[in-house]
């Protein structure tokens, strides 16, 4: 099979094994909760920045007045090369996250491809290890969370680094390391499980004989490949910056994961075999999806046989095969929990923080499982007549499919609708800080980062600075407020901004700031934006332990309302100008 063939055919299971996503490109997202907003937001931001500040990309508008803001989360920014366009184009910030999630999918199943053949393995055997890594459940069902999914560069820089180390050719070490920026712009956890995919193959074949020969991989590597990689080494200094700034640190609290986790799986196939265990739970106590499938299991397993027969050639290649084999074994043992996790002796390491669950090291284990599986194939196909081999291909491609299908899968209807206030903005001389209330009790953690999150994409309208953010590294909650530069000292009358937004990002001590209302909006009914000199009087129930009272934000001349909670979006708006 072609290599256009088979894009071809893993775009076609994407679009059937995603649907009906794939029919709502432009209207709908996979349930992502406020991580979607961010994954939105971030995307465009990274759009916007690309055109208006592409020096200076990590000084995003969020978090005001702190700096390097987009290393408070992952910055996107190799899956907005692909997102931008489609943003400048059309405009639709769900169109162009949508795109991203699905086509990361199909490229993972034509890098696993790619990777198999470069190892000597079938083209149908090829075909079965990228079905395999591209919907596999601990990798699949990632793929609403886009800071995780998007891992599709690993296989294709361990292919480039396979083709260097068995011919020496300069180029496919530049095409490595310009695949592990790819990955390391697209996803940090992507870039942690490439680097140890990477360092351990290379250590694999130092010790299986390959000379190391550094001096010589230096000249290889040379001045363009210098220059592939050192995009990587420029995104790590704001997170560096930001880490000892904000003191930003990764605990082991996130560490454990259920035992019924590696048994679950939301696919037809396992869930109607998890019924027959009666009092099981297993997929309503699990705490990830980390169930690869029985039949790549049975498959790795044939690969195991194969090498305890010792039939000759059973396997082009073992020793290369075993390397994923242990990486396989590596990475699930970074994923297990206490006692025996291997977790809590390198969670410290540089570059490891990014990696807040260590379970998601299962999508890695995945990409091995898939290379180990296809070697399996190949030694059962191995038995069968040409025509047969292409028989079972289609039947094993076709009982993947089978298990590993959930759909139709879960969507919601989502468009990003900007405020006829911030378009008002929009139109305002800038710069200018925004801050917008009210701001549920941060106790309430999903309501408060909801809103935190809409208010987010409502700086889409116009990318002034605003005080909001929910990202997480912050888990919603102003970064700010941790550092000696958060203050409430705001001249004028800020009693109820401050009531509400404790939690928020406000002026350094001593700054000289003017506080002044721009204007409000009530909800559905406003259908044009007032001057600032005709304002709504919105009024919110303040948190009190004795009773629940409405307290006027602003009495202005305007018509009072008290159903903000109805209308949802009745706010108002606070424009921050610096005084020289």
């Amino acid at each position: 099979m072609t290599t256009r063939n088979a894009a071809a055919l893993f775009l076609g299971l994407t679009v059937l094994l995603t649907w009906p996503l794939a029919s709502r490109l432009a209207s709908a997202t996979l349930p992502m909760g406020p991580d979607g907003d961010l994954f939105i937001w971030t995307l465009a931001w990274d759009a916007h920045a690309f055109i208006s500040q592409p020096l200076a990309i990590f000084d995003a508008n969020i978090y005001h007045p702190l700096r390097h803001t987009l290393a408070f989360s992952e910055n996107l920014i190799g899956s907005a090369f692909i997102s931008a366009p489609i943003q400048w184009i059309t405009g639709n910030s769900v169109l162009a996250l949508n795109v991203v999630a699905l086509l990361s999918v199909a490229l993972c199943g034509l890098g696993t491809c790619v990777l198999a053949r470069r190892l000597g393995i079938s083209p149908a055997g090829a075909i079965v290890a990228g079905v395999i890594f591209a919907f596999s459940p601990p990798r699949f069902f990632r793929t609403g969370q886009l800071h995780l999914g998007v891992v599709q560069w690993i296989p294709f820089a361990l292919a480039s680094l396979h083709a260097y180390l068995d011919g020496g050719r300069r180029r496919d070490l530049r095409l490595a390391a310009a695949f592990f920026t790819l990955q390391a712009l697209s996803s940090g956890h992507g870039a942690v499980f490439l680097v140890l995919a990477l360092g351990g193959l290379l250590v694999w074949r130092f010790a299986s004989g390959t000379p190391i020969e550094p001096g010589r991989r230096l000249r290889d590597l040379g001045i363009p490949g210098a220059l592939l990689i050192a995009p990587v080494a420029l995104i790590y200094l704001p997170y560096r910056a930001v880490q000892h700034e904000m003191g930003l640190r990764r605990t082991l609290e996130n560490w454990v994961v259920t035992p019924g986790s590696f048994l679950a799986a939301p696919t037809h196939v396992q869930t109607s075999l998890l019924s027959l265990l009666p009092g099981a739970r297993i997929l309503d106590t699990a705490s990830a999806y980390l169930f690869p499938g029985f039949l790549p299991l049975l498959l790795a397993a044939a690969a195991l046989a194969s090498l305890a027969v010792r039939r000759a050639g059973a396997i082009a290649q073992p020793k290369q095969i075993g390397f994923y084999g242990a990486l396989t074994f590596v990475s699930i043992w970074l994923s297990i929990g206490p006692p025996l996790g291997l977790w809590p002796l390198v969670y410290w390491l540089p570059g490891m923080s990014f990696i807040r669950v260590p379970s998601r090291f299962t999508m890695l284990a995945v990409l091995g499982l898939a290379i180990v599986a296809a070697a399996g194939f190949d030694w059962l196909a191995a038995r069968f007549a040409p025509r047969g081999r292409r028989v079972l291909a289609a039947a094993v491609t076709a009982l993947l499919t089978v298990e590993f299908a959930a759909i139709p899968l879960a969507v919601v209807p989502f468009r990003v609708d900007i405020p006829l206030a911030d378009r008002w903005l929009a139109t305002r001389p800038a710069p200018f800080a925004v801050a917008e209330v009210p701001l549920p009790d941060p106790l309430q953690a999903g309501p408060f980062e909801r809103r935190q999150t809409m208010y987010m994409l409502h700086s889409m309208g116009h990318w002034q600075k605003t005080v909001h953010g929910c990202t997480t590294a912050s888990t919603c909650s102003s970064a700010a407020s941790r550092t000696p530069q958060a203050s409430t000292n705001w001249r004028g009358s800020t009693s109820a901004m401050s009531s509400y937004t404790r939690s928020s990002t406000l002026p350094a001590s001593g700054s000289r700031w003017r506080l002044g209302l721009t204007g409000t909006a009530a909800g559905s009914s406003s259908n044009t934006w007032p001057e600032p000199a005709a304002f709504t009087r919105c009024t919110h129930p303040r948190h009190n332990r004795s009773n629940q009272t409405a307290v006027p934000w602003y009495s202005g001349t305007g018509t009072a309302t008290d159903d903000w909670r109805l209308l949802t979006s009745c706010f108002l708006i606070l424009s921050l100008r610096r005084l020289p």
